[in-house]
């Protein structure tokens, strides 16, 4: 699942694993798909990921290279 909030993005998907962690990314790669050019490319991202018992929220702001 998958929802913007405040130009970031937030996201829940499972995990196999059990588990406590909380990561401060920064420039993380993350594959993304523009639905535009129909291209799969890498971007990153810097944001909050907590690692829960089968689940992984993340709150990201996802990165343009062409900005950085």
């Amino acid at each position: 699942m998958r929802w913007w909030i405040f130009d970031r993005l937030l996201s829940i998907e499972f995990r196999m694993g059990v588990g406590f962690d909380i990561e401060a990314i920064e420039s993380r790669p993350v594959w993304v798909y523009n639905t535009n050019t129909e291209e799969t490319t890498a971007m990153p991202t810097n944001g909050l990921i907590l690692l829960l018992t089968f689940l992984i929220v993340s709150y990201v702001y996802v990165s343009d290279l062409e900005k950085m």
